[in-house]
Parts: C-alpha cells; sequence; structure tokens
C-alpha cells in the first residue's frame, strides 16, 4: 500500500514539473505565435522571389561484363569484368572538374543567361538587378555552379546512373542532361580506340619477347636430352622404383630371419658341450632324422629293461641290447653335432646373403636418386617449354582477335537507356512546403528560445528553483491575473478566484503558525519596485477585514501607489501629514464601507520621508492605532533601493518579503533578506507574486511545523 502511494506521489510530481516546464509556452502564447508567423511571412515574401528551378534527367547503364571461371590471360584483356571500383570510378568521372569543362564548352554555357543572371526573379526590379552579374563569369566560376546543379545517382541494385541537372530554363536542362551523356560516350570512344592501339603494339612487342624465350627454352631441352642420353626418363625410373620396392621387401623378410637364427645360433655357442641343453632345441629335435633315431632309442631301452628282468648282466642278449642302446646313443650324439653344426652354418649364411642383400639395396637407391634428380630437372625445362608455348599461342590469338575486330573492348559497356526531355513543372521551390517548415522549425526554436529563458533565469519562477530557495521560508505563491475593469466593480477589487483564494491561504498561513502567536503588526516590503507589494498589502488588508477590524497603512511615501488602486484623489491628506501634525486622524483616515477596513494613505510627499518614518511619533502612532484595530498591514518602500522598510521593520511583529516570480533575481532577494536580518528584522517569510509557472493550488495542503521552511513543498523525482 505504502508503494503504491509512493509510485502515485512521484508520478503526479512528474506531472507537476513538467506543467511547469511547458507553462511558459502558454503564459507566452500569442508572442510566440506572432513571431511564428512573422518568420513563416518573411520566408514565404522570399520563396515567392526565387525563380522556378526545372530538372531533366537521363539514364545511362554502365555494366560490367560477367566473368570466366577460370584464370587465364583473357582476364588480363577485356573478356574479364569490371570491378566495383572501376565503376565508381565511372560515376566520379562524371562529376569530375575536367568532363564538366568539356560540356561547358561544348554548350558554351559561360555565355548563357543561367550562369549570368541571379537567383531572384523581377518582381523586385533592383534585386534582380543586384543579384545579375555585371561581368561574364570565368570558367572556374561556371564549373563550380555547374556542379552544385549536376547529380549523379546511381540506381540501387541496377546498372544504371541517373543524371540530373537543374536549370532556371527547361529547354536548358534538358540539353545539359544529354550532352553528359553523349560526351562521356565520346570519352569512351576515345580511350577505347587510344587503347587498342597501344595494345596492338603492346602485343607485338610481347610476341618477339615470347618468341625468343620459347625457343631459348626448347634448345635447353633439347640440350639437356643429349647431355645426358635420356630417352624415356619416366619409364626407367618407373622400372627402378618397382626394383627398389622388391629389394626393400626382400631386405627386410631377410634381416626377419637373421635375427631368428641368432637366437638359436646363441644358444647353441652357450650350450655347445651339453648335448642335454642342445636336446632342447626345437630346430634339432623336429629334424626327421633325430626324431627316427629318439624312436629306435626308445624300442632299445624297452628291450634292455625286459631283457634285464629275465638275464643278469654277463647274459649275452643282455649284452647285445646294450650295445644296440649304446650305439643308438653315439649315432644320436652324432647326429646333433652334424645338426648344429648345419645351423651354424645356415646362420652364417644368412648373415652374407643380408650383407650382399643391404649393397644391392644401397645400390638401386643411389640409381633411384640420380634418375629423380635428372627428371625433375627435365620436367622443369620441359614446364618452362609448355608455358612458353602457352603464353605465345594466347598472345598471337589474341593479336589476331583485335586486328580483326578493329576495336578494343572495356571492361564495361556504356548506352543510353532514356534521353532527358524538356521539364514541364517546376522543381522548386516548393512554396508549400518552404512555409510549412519554417512555420514548424520558427515554432520549435521559438518554444525552445523560451523554455530556455524561463530555465536559465536565476528568478524563483519554478517549483524546482523553489526547492533549492533556503534564505527564507515561501509562505504563499500568488497567481499572475489580468484586472478586469468593470463599471459595477469596486476600485481596487478583483475578481480572480485563484488570486483572491492564494491571499486567504497566505491569511491562513500567518494566522494558524504554531511557533509563535500571530503577528498584529504586518509590515510588506519588496526588493525593488513594481513587484505587487501594493496590491499584496491590500488584497491582505481585505482578507483579515473579512474576520477583523483592520488598518492598512500606506508608508511608501516616495512612491505612493494606494490611491490610484482606490481611485483617490493624489494629494489627500495620509501619514506624512499626521506626522507632520497638519490634520487631524479622522482626516486621514478612509473607512471601506464594504468590510472592517481602515486605510491610511501616505499623504503629501516630505523632502526627507526617512525622516518622518525615524520620529517617535511613528512608533507611538503604530501602538495607538493598535489599541484599535485588530491588525494593522503597513506598505513599505523596496529594502534596495532605500532604507526605510529596515527602519519600519523594528515597529512590527512581522515582515513579508513580495518577490515577483518572473523579474527578481535570486541575488536581489538575497541582498535585501540579509538587509533586514542585519538590522533583526522579523522576517517571517517571503510570498511569491505574479507567479506564471507554478500552480498555486499545490500549496494548499501547507503545514507550518518549521519557522525555518514553513511550507513543505514536495519534492520533485530525482534523475
Amino acid at each position: 500500500m505504502i508503494n503504491n502511494d509512493v509510485t502515485h506521489i512521484n508520478t503526479v510530481q512528474d506531472e507537476v514539473a513538467l506543467k511547469e516546464v511547458f507553462s511558459p509556452l502558454w503564459t507566452r502564447r500569442w508572442k510566440i505565435v506572432c513571431l511564428t508567423l512573422v518568420v513563416t511571412c518573411i520566408v514565404a515574401f522570399y520563396s515567392s522571389l526565387l525563380k522556378p528551378s526545372y530538372q531533366a534527367s537521363a539514364i545511362l547503364q554502365i555494366g560490367s561484363n560477367k566473368p570466366s571461371n577460370t584464370l587465364s590471360i583473357n582476364d588480363a584483356f577485356n573478356e574479364s569484368s569490371a570491378s566495383l571500383e572501376q565503376i565508381q570510378t565511372q560515376y566520379e568521372l562524371l562529376r569530375s572538374r575536367k568532363f564538366a569543362e568539356r560540356v561547358i564548352t561544348r554548350l558554351n554555357l559561360t555565355e548563357h543567361e543561367e550562369f549570368n543572371s541571379g537567383k531572384f526573379n523581377d518582381k523586385l526590379g533592383f534585386l534582380a538587378e543586384l543579384s545579375r552579374k555585371k561581368e561574364a563569369p570565368s570558367i572556374e566560376q561556371v564549373v563550380a555552379e555547374f556542379h552544385k546543379r549536376l547529380k549523379i545517382s546511381p540506381i540501387p541494385g541496377t546498372e544504371l546512373v541517373k543524371i540530373t541537372f537543374t536549370s532556371y530554363f527547361p529547354e536548358l536542362s534538358r540539353q545539359v542532361a544529354n550532352q553528359i551523356g553523349q560526351t562521356y560516350l565520346h570519352y569512351q570512344d576515345e580511350i577505347h580506340r587510344a587503347s587498342k592501339e597501344s595494345t596492338s603494339q603492346w602485343l607485338v612487342d610481347q610476341l618477339e619477347q615470347l618468341g625468343r624465350k620459347l625457343e631459348a627454352s626448347e634448345l635447353a631441352l633439347q640440350a639437356y636430352r643429349e647431355e645426358q642420353g635420356i630417352v624415356d626418363i619416366r619409364g626407367v625410373a618407373g622400372l627402378v622404383s618397382a626394383e627398389l620396392t622388391e629389394l626393400t621387401s626382400a631386405a627386410l623378410r631377410m634381416s626377419k630371419e637373421v635375427d631368428d637364427l641368432k637366437v638359436t645360433y646363441d644358444y647353441v655357442q652357450k650350450h655347445k658341450n651339453s648335448i642335454d641343453q642342445l636336446l632342447e632345441l626345437q630346430e634339432i629335435t623336429n629334424k626327421p632324422a633325430f626324431s627316427q633315431l629318439r624312436v629306435n632309442e626308445e624300442r632299445a631301452e624297452r628291450k634292455l629293461n625286459e631283457l634285464s628282468q629275465r638275464y643278469g648282466p654277463k647274459h649275452p642278449k643282455r649284452i647285445v641290447a646294450q650295445a644296440d642302446l649304446d650305439a643308438i646313443r653315439t649315432n644320436m650324439t652324432e647326429t646333433v653335432s652334424e645338426l648344429v653344426m648345419s645351423l651354424e652354418k645356415g646362420y652364417l649364411n644368412a648373415l652374407e646373403k643380408v650383407k650382399g642383400m643391404n649393397q644391392r639395396l644401397e645400390e638401386a637407391k643411389q640409381q633411384y636418386l640420380r634418375l629423380t634428380r635428372l627428371q625433375n630437372k627435365f620436367s622443369q625445362l620441359e614446364r618452362e617449354v609448355d608455358t612458353n608455348k602457352e603464353l605465345y599461342s594466347n598472345y598471337l590469338v589474341r593479336l589476331k582477335e583485335a586486328d580483326a575486330m578493329g576495336n578494343y573492348k572495356a571492361n564495361f559497356y556504356v548506352r543510353f537507356i532514356d534521353k532527358a526531355i524538356t521539364p514541364k513543372h517546376k522543381a522548386a521551390p516548393n512554396r508549400s512546403l518552404m512555409v510549412i517548415m519554417s512555420f514548424i522549425l520558427a515554432f520549435a526554436v521559438i518554444s525552445i528560445v523560451v523554455i530556455m529563458r524561463e530555465l536559465l533565469m536565476d528568478t524563483l519562477n519554478s517549483r524546482r528553483k523553489l526547492e533549492s530557495f533556503t534564505d527564507a521560508a515561501v509562505l504563499a505563491v500568488l497567481p499572475k491575473f489580468k484586472t478586469k475593469t468593470k463599471k459595477s466593480q469596486e476600485p481596487g477589487y478583483h475578481t480572480d478566484n485563484r488570486f483572491l483564494e492564494a491571499v486567504r491561504t497566505l491569511r491562513t498561513a500567518l494566522l494558524f503558525n504554531s511557533e509563535q502567536k500571530p503577528p498584529k503588526v504586518i509590515a510588506i516590503t519588496s526588493s525593488l519596485p513594481n513587484e505587487g507589494k501594493t496590491t499584496v498589502a491590500l488584497q491582505l488588508a481585505r482578507s483579515f477585514s473579512e474576520m477583523e477590524k483592520v488598518l492598512l497603512i500606506e508608508a511608501d511615501m516616495r512612491h505612493p501607489t494606494v490611491y490610484k488602486n482606490l481611485d483617490l484623489e493624489p494629494h489627500r491628506p495620509g501619514l506624512s501629514n499626521l506626522l507632520a501634525k497638519t490634520h487631524q486622524i479622522n482626516e486621514c483616515i478612509i473607512r471601506d464601507s464594504h468590510v472592517k477596513l481602515d486605510i491610511l494613505t501616505s499623504g503629501i510627499t516630505p523632502a526627507n520621508p526617512l525622516a518622518f518614518l525615524s520620529m517617535k511619533r511613528f512608533n507611538m502612532l503604530i501602538k495607538v492605532f493598535g489599541n484599535f484595530y485588530d491588525r494593522i498591514i503597513i506598505e513599505t518602500p523596496p529594502v534596495n533601493a532605500v532604507s526605510d522598510a529596515v527602519i519600519i521593520s523594528r515597529n512590527v511583529d512581522s515582515v513579508l518579503y513580495v518577490v515577483h516570480g518572473g523579474k527578481t533575481k535570486r541575488d536581489q532577494i538575497s541582498s535585501g533578506l540579509r538587509l533586514l536580518k542585519q538590522a533583526n528584522a522579523p522576517v517571517q517569510g517571503v510570498v511569491i507574486n505574479q507567479s506564471e509557472n507554478i500552480d498555486p493550488d499545490k500549496y494548499h495542503n501547507k503545514y507550518y511545523n518549521d519557522m525555518a521552511n514553513i511550507i513543505k513543498l514536495p519534492l520533485r523525482k530525482q534523475g
């Protein structure tokens, strides 16, 4: 709930601040409108003096050829597409100074009235005569003016460019637009012809150089072939490459076999004297001869075991069986020895084969490297011959084409699409648009100036400035109003309800101040003359008189104004007469018949008003009046003008300081308040008078708890 209330208060504060910013526009609306109309009329009159301008447009096509798919010698010539930079160059060429001089010379524009007369018509003869040039313009001046009226604009997304020329003469605008296109076409033809001649000669020179290079490269290739005896270098290199591959594979296989044999060889060498260890080699046990001996040994052992069970050791059969077994074992030992020797020979033979294979492989590598070097050199010479042949052929074809075509094709083509026609309607000035835009701009600029002037003025003309004002409390804000004079209306009375309500608010602020009792004698002063203190004093006195008996004393003897507001005689007796004892009280006081208000005017102006106000009689007079009246209001002179108000402030209970909301500067207010405070004057607060930007309705909800700040102004939303 609290958040909603805070949001609502902030919204209201924003609306009030915005209203205060734009209220000067409404206050000065008639001045803004009048100034805007004056500016608009001046622009309308100025536009009526301008000559009508006409525009003619021609359209050219500056197109690019389609690019080829592959990069070749053709790309160096006409078949390549024009780049974006090249086409943009053509646009800038159309805008160039040299190109403009060609067009001006062909149409003889230096003698044309277009560039000799001014921009004003003959409605005001003297103005047209002043704008007319006395001497013929130079070519530089015509070119500068020509560029201002020429517009080259490429049409987006197309190959078209629009040439527009603006002139006071319809026919001239058509001629210039078309002449620019024709001049550009002639210019391109000149470029093409010059390009063809230079290109043909260049091609002939290039062919001679290429012919010599081709002949030299062919001779170098043939000499190298004869020197190295090359018939078919690629075939020989292929055979050597295949042989090298086979030798490499064989060498790898043999190296693996040698590695396997080396393991067996090392084992044999280690256990050469141990038959039992040698018999563990699979290379021996897997041999067929040894396997048969193993079988025979097993049979002999079984037979010996059988005979041992029957016969004794010296039995002939047992002896024979034992001899057979020993013979078999001897044979096995010899066989193992033979197999071991065979393994050793096999390992050594394998080593020799690997050595021989590596030697052949190294020779094959050397042969292959030599052939590769020959082939690389041969290919290089051959490529040079082929490249020179291709270049020579292409240049020769291009030379034949250039001679046969008789014209040189550019990277882009140019042609007229639409030629300009004589315009029938003027293009400028658009008087309606000028008047409307001048009205809008003048209104906007003047409004901004008014707002900035109000914001920059160092016055109390806005709530934002009031918030930062701390020299005194703000008691009330009185709106500016217009006095409506009616025959039936009493002098000095105002019918503006807002002003009267603001005065009542001021009266309430004085009566219900909780810090002190309501003041009985109130002095009203200001910084400078014409701030409305007389009106405030009169209306405040009448407001108090609605409830009690009030006396209004005009103590400003230098420039009295109360008699004007009440339509009285200017030289009637008043305060100065009472102080000089020339008249009685009943002769000086005027009774207001409508309310309980008595008025004591200033009377005859004395030579030294300050001396009169400094008399003890003035103080005694105030005390005497205090016995008969409930409230006494004294209007005093401005503080910054004379010191009368400072003298009077010693005899009062409260001082109200009236400030003009739109004119009185802050330093003037501060200076006046400082003078009063130095004299210990009971300054109760400031009254903002004739306020245009502050809504006094916002001050109806004030409260008075702090003497230093009686008016609690709503805070503006910051940021």
